[in-house]
């Protein structure tokens, strides 16, 4: 495998991100595996190679720590990225050279993991120079949204410390996939059977470290998180009950001069011994020479330095913190302490344990650092890999994203250049920061794909109702005839939705259709016919519906005179009997109907009587005289008019002035 470790610190930094970086180069190119290690120096335009270590150019900030911090655009680097034709890229850095690294990963389409060194939260003071509460708090923020967003662009994330974990699933809520893997240590660095003792004489002698004193280790960055003054608060204590025990500091940073002022103003000069960064390769050598290595820092993801000490042989003191909960166990291999003055009780109490004693807590510290040996380091970050290699396939690249109204469409390809497109919200698209040309992980696209049925069901609502007002009912059978596999939660969900923009609103669709109805002259009672089979309640239905006799009547009045022009060639009694029949229909009460027909005028209809019926007569005499004759045809035209309303008094009138063959 050619794997691409990307950080904005390595050696000759010391520290622990150089320490897991150098080991797991070290490590996986022991294993056979190809390794480039891209990092910065201390340059302004020219890009360092020697072998597989590539520097890009930085620029010194001796704020933090004299690190070089580089830009994280470098266009023509890309294509020499290329080159190195890598299987995986893995960062370890979440500026500079790891964004870098990102868009290396996301312009190459490279699976990408990330290793979660340091908690930023705790960092924020190097930005904050007015020392405002406010601008901390909205600094915090920020790391935590930009933490957030770099997990959204990583296969796999390893964390050193259950510690860091819980802080990304709980307080960040990120939803990558974790792995909590902490960094491990090469124990035969810093087995004490490899140390050169004249290196160890020399350093307890420059350090003026008498044989019957304690010799007080800490190894690190010299800055206000690690919480040094503690430490020299402590001395202080140390000296005035003169305790025979001298602090050793090893390390340089941003906080140094000031740690060193303090120091002078306690007057801890002889006690307090500030040597400065030192190469790699001595810092066992340091650790060798100290009978107890002290931090008091709450700021470590993993506590790196306390591995190194256990394995180095030495006593621990450590301030409590959830990140050295499984390293340190009270009198067993160490002392916890919570403040400078317990700290000194701790000390104190360890002058005062006999050689054996001491011995069996440096042994079972040795017993509790072999867990964190290198070799199972390297071996679950590889597992890591290889699950982040067989994923990788099942990830999408955005190829393309259509913008539209109330949604988002993506064009997708996956590592088999099999194409698919995915229609999500505006908001899901907003929220997962999704762009072109970027990956999408397996779990992302699963979230989204699970949600498009009720992206296209809402889509399809806003075009049904763009061409037609719906009711809640409505609207809900729609939806379920198309997409019959939505759950239900999810429907309800989607009307809600619909309910809350405005765009479904059972009163006012009832008001609107009440209006319409109205003016197509219907009836109370079809009203709200039509309004329940449509899914209006029959509560919202009588609050539309102002009930009107005078109203009601108009209606039927009018309907009637439309119907009446269609019988005027009825009899007067037939006009009225459709009439009555046809509003009826119309769902117009008894006593409405009796009112309209009472009112209506009839008086063409009773001109018309006679000569209706002379018509009428004449028509059922041509029809019936083909079969009949004499009295049986008279007969049958006279109950043929009759049936059409006629009055018998002038149905004899009108056959008696007919001329008939029998006569």
């Amino acid at each position: 495998m050619r794997i691409g470790l990307f950080s904005d610190t390595y050696l000759p930094d010391v520290n622990g991100v150089v320490t897991s970086v150098e080991l797991l180069r070290k490590k996986l190119s022991q294993l056979g595996h190809e390794v480039f290690v891209i990092c910065t120096h201390k340059g302004l335009l020219k890009v360092e190679r020697d072998g597989n270590i590539i520097r890009l150019p930085g620029i010194e900030v001796k704020k933090l720590y004299g690190y070089a911090l580089t830009s994280p655009i470098h266009p023509l680097m890309i294509d020499e990225i290329r080159k190195l034709d890598l299987d995986l890229i893995h960062l370890h850095t979440e500026f500079g050279v790891g964004i870098f690294g990102q868009m290396c990963a996301e312009s190459l389409h490279l699976p990408l993991v990330r290793t979660y060194h340091t908690t930023y939260e705790d960092y924020t003071h190097y930005i904050n120079i007015f020392n405002s509460d406010s601008f901390d708090k909205i600094a915090k923020k920020v790391v935590i949204n930009w933490t957030k967003y770099l997990g959204k662009h990583c296969l796999r994330m390893i964390v050193p410390s259950k510690k860091t974990y819980d802080l990304l699933k709980s307080s960040y809520g990120m939803g990558v996939k974790a792995e909590i893997i902490p960094t491990g240590i090469e124990l035969d660095r810093f087995d004490r059977v490899h140390s050169d003792h004249s290196k160890v004489a020399m350093i307890r002698k420059e350090c003026h470290v008498k044989d019957n004193e304690l010799m007080l280790l800490f190894v690190g960055r010299i800055a206000q998180e690690k919480s040094i003054d503690m430490l020299l608060k402590m001395m202080k204590i140390a000296k005035d009950k003169k305790l025979p025990a001298k602090l050793v500091i090893v390390g340089g940073g941003p906080d140094e001069d000031n740690l060193k002022d303090m120091a002078k103003e306690l007057e801890l000069g002889d006690v307090a011994i500030f040597v400065g960064k030192k190469p790699f390769s001595e810092v066992p050598s340091y650790y060798h020479a100290a009978d107890a290595f002290i931090s008091a820092s709450t700021s470590e993801t993993q506590g790196m330095t306390y591995l190194e000490a256990m394995a180095s042989g030495n006593i621990i003191f450590a301030r409590r913190d959830e990140c050295v909960k499984d390293l340190l166990f009270e009198e067993e291999n160490g002392f916890y302490f919570d403040d400078e003055k317990e700290l000194y009780q701790k000390v104190e109490k360890l002058w005062s344990l006999d050689k054996a004693k001491r011995e069996e807590m440096k042994e079972k510290g040795l017993t509790l650092a072999k867990e964190y040996d290198a070799d199972t380091f390297v071996r679950k970050v590889m597992n890591v890999y290889n699950s982040a290699m067989s994923e990788f396939h099942d990830y999408y690249l955005l190829k393309d994203v259509r913008l539209y109204n109330d949604y988002v469409k993506l064009k997708l390809e996956n590592g088999y250049k099999e194409k698919e497109d995915l229609v999500v919200s505006l908001d899901d698209f907003l929220n997962e920061g999704l762009r072109k040309g970027e990956s999408i992980s397996n779990a992302t696209y699963d979230l989204l794909k699970s949600k498009e049925a009720g992206i296209l069901a809402y889509v399809a609502c806003l075009k049904a109702i763009a061409r037609k007002d719906y009711t809640i009912k409505q609207m809900y059978d729609l939806i379920q005839k198309k997409y019959p596999q939505m759950p239900i939660k999810e429907i309800n969900a989607l009307i809600d939705r619909l309910e809350k923009l405005g765009l479904l609103n059972d009163e006012s669709y009832a008001k609107n259709k009440v209006e319409s109805f109205e003016a197509k002259l219907f009836s109370y009672k079809h009203i709200s016919n039509a309004l329940r089979k449509d899914g209006v309640s029959v509560k919202t239905i009588e609050k539309v519906m102002n009930k009107d006799d005078d109203r009601e009547f108009k209606k039927a009045y009018k309907l009637a005179e439309k119907y009446q022009n269609n019988y005027r060639s009825r009899s007067l009694r037939m006009q009225k009997m459709m009439l009555k029949r046809k509003l009826y229909e119309e769902g117009f009460s008894s006593t409405i109907i009796d009112s309209v027909i009472n009112e209506l005028d009839f008086s063409d209809a009773s001109f018309n009587e006679i000569e209706n019926l002379r018509k009428d007569a004449k028509k059922a005499k041509d029809r019936y005289a083909k079969k009949l004759s004499g009295t049986d045809l008279r007969n049958r035209v006279y109950h043929y008019l009759a049936s059409k309303g006629y009055t018998s008094d002038n149905i004899y009138t009108i056959l008696n002035e007919m001329r008939w063959k029998d006569e």
